[in-house]
């Protein structure tokens, strides 16, 4: 009997230094993630910042010196989303009124 009560007590304790470990673990976890958390905010501040600063000192008068201080031909760049010209006639991809002759010859294959 006396054997049976220290088995029991002895596992109950095994069981709450696991419980205990465990808590343990998730509180560490817990801070480990805030710390992390702080430091990407920290990071995405100091991103800002100098984005700021950088904005500050590049004025379009201070880039038009520096360009013109380095005599070189400088070309602007073109707008990527301008609008391709229309066609000037446009055409339906089963239009009646072309005869078999006249159709344009269509190549399939890579």
């Amino acid at each position: 009997m006396f054997g049976k009560a220290i088995a029991i007590v002895l596992g109950l304790g095994i069981m709450a230094t696991a419980l205990l470990e465990t808590r343990q673990k998730r509180y560490e976890v817990a801070a480990k993630i805030s710390r992390t958390h702080w430091r990407l905010l920290e990071q995405q501040r100091e991103l800002w910042r100098c984005r700021a600063q950088v904005a500050s000192h590049v004025r379009p008068d201070s880039i038009r010196l520096a360009l013109d201080s380095m005599k070189l031909q400088w070309r602007p760049i073109p707008h990527r989303l301008d609008a391709p010209t229309p066609p000037t006639q446009p055409r339906l991809a089963a239009d009646p009124g072309v005869k078999d002759a006249d159709a344009i010859a269509v190549e399939f294959g890579g």
